[in-house]
Formats: C-alpha cells, structure tokens, sequence
C-alpha cells in the first residue's frame, strides 16, 4: 500500500509545464528536531485537470490538505553519477484556507 495524506501550507507557487505541476508543501512537525527543523518540505507533483486546478486556486501560503503516492525516481547526471528523487503524486487536495479566491466559481464553497 502506497498512501499519503498531509495537511501543510504551501511554500512556492506552482511550477507548471506540460501538464505538470509541481510545488513544495510544508508540514509542521510536532516536536523540534535535533537539527532545530520545525517543518518538513514534501515536493507535490499533479498532473491533468488536478494540475490545472491546483494552479488556478492555490498560492503561496495556502492551507491544503492532500491525498496521493510517494512516486521514486533515479536518473545519472552528465558525470554518470546516479541521483535518487521522491515527491508525493497528488490524487487529491483540499483547500483548507479561510480566505476564497476570486477566480474560484460562485458554486465552489
């Protein structure tokens, strides 16, 4: 089983091409680290309508919830040498913000 659920806010504007959006979501954590981190920064990536409409109604310092899967990859850079990724494949998310958009349809809250 493949599953993801959080609730953060998100860090950058959507990054979007092709198709594809990708952004950053932080989670506070509930305890402090060793290393004095308070949050952890989870890479999103959307594809399809979820991409357009992530886009479209979410921004910098939104408050989301979001379903998906962790998606790995590996790639080699052009020294050969092999790299490792993750980000979580959004199926699903959920604005959590107090504040509407104004391009969001009439009917949406």
């Amino acid at each position: 089983m493949n599953n993801f659920s959080g609730i953060g806010r998100i860090v950058m504007d959507a990054k979007k091409g092709n198709g594809v959006v990708n952004s950053l979501l932080a989670i506070k954590r509930i305890y402090k680290s060793n290393d004095n981190q308070t949050a952890d920064f989870i890479p999103l990536t959307l594809f399809g309508h979820q991409a357009d409409n992530f886009d479209r109604l979410t921004s910098k310092g939104d408050k989301i919830g979001i379903d998906g899967s962790i998606k790995t990859s590996k790639y080699a850079d052009e020294n050969g040498e092999v790299h490792y990724g993750w980000s979580v494949v959004v199926n699903h998310f959920y604005l959590l913000s107090s504040k509407p958009h104004n391009d969001a349809p009439k009917d949406w809250m």
